[in-house]
């Protein structure tokens, strides 16, 4: 596939799957044997992931802030809004609406994402929920 094709899989795997809560497009969107951050989890992994988010944040949403493609290879930065309505991470609902980003290089593979190498803010996301200490420098 081309950079571009890549490029639009890519989009369309967080419009369809994050913003359209289409959890079947995993299926179609992910290669079976996908790895995360080196750990094979493989589509069912990936899907229990998308679930705790989404019950812990029902109304979350991601957009683009830039992407690149080269190759076989796809570089998205994403800002991602929500509510805290559901548990999270052991954490009760607070109704706190909370944005953090995340950055990560994606791998395609026969016209699916193969591979995750990625970072979210998780710690800037538990800051917003309280359940973890401001740090400062």
């Amino acid at each position: 596939m081309s950079s571009d094709a890549n490029r639009e899989l890519v989009e369309r795997f967080y419009q369809q799957v994050v913003n359209e809560r289409r959890l079947d497009a995993i299926d179609e969107l992910l290669s079976e044997d996908f790895v995360h951050n080196g750990e094979q989890r493989g589509r069912e992994g990936q899907r229990r992931t998308y679930e705790a988010f989404f019950a812990g944040f029902p109304d979350l949403t991601s957009e683009v802030v830039e992407i690149l493609a080269a190759g076989d290879e796809v570089a998205v930065h994403r800002r991602w809004t929500g509510t805290h309505e559901g548990v999270f991470q052991g954490v009760e609902p607070t109704g706190r609406r909370v944005e953090f980003e995340s950055t990560a290089i994606l791998k395609l593979r026969d016209g699916q994402i193969a591979e995750y190498r990625g970072v979210v803010d998780l710690l800037g996301l538990m800051q917003q929920l309280g359940a973890a200490p401001a740090v400062s420098f």
